[in-house]
């Protein structure tokens, strides 16, 4: 489990582990799109949300790399539309899973089951986002990632 403890909230919950995921979509808590409202308004002036350090904390299950060419890439993002509508989403984090050979850098390893933790903020080019939601890009040959998702605010430094 690491050497850090993360106190886990349920309404900081982004996939819940109840299926595993073998096609790209939002990562899901009770069948439903998991998604954190930190609160505020941003379309009013002056904004009330306050930008936030926090951790994403994944615990992978398990996660087939057998093919060899199974990728999960787990996207954080943010919005200040509920929707996530066109237009409206920004990139908070992004973190690669999978075959070593399939995953973004160099000389990756194969993941493999355990704790992932996965710093980011609520804030980038200016802009602070209300709403962030968890996306499994996938792909490759019958992939299969099972892992339960959730977010810490970190203390200010």
């Amino acid at each position: 489990m690491g050497d850090r403890a993360y106190a886990f909230d349920a309404n900081l919950q982004l996939s819940d582990n109840a299926a595993p995921y073998g096609a790209s979509g939002f990562a899901q808590v009770g069948g439903a799109d998991g998604m954190i409202d930190f609160g505020g308004n941003q379309g009013v002036t002056p904004k009330q949300q306050a930008r936030i350090d926090a951790m994403l904390v994944v615990d992978v299950t398990s996660i087939k790399v057998s093919a060899g060419d199974e990728k999960c890439n787990l996207q954080v993002l943010g919005s200040n539309d509920p929707a996530f509508g066109a237009g409206s989403v920004e990139m908070l984090a992004e973190y690669s899973m999978g075959k070593g050979a399939q995953r973004d850098g160099t000389n990756m390893l194969d993941t493999v089951a355990g704790r992932y933790e996965i710093p980011f903020c609520t804030e980038q080019a200016n802009v602070k986002y209300q709403f962030v939601k968890l996306r499994n890009l996938i792909s490759g040959t019958a992939p299969s990632t099972a892992y339960q998702a959730y977010v810490c605010v970190l203390p200010e430094p």
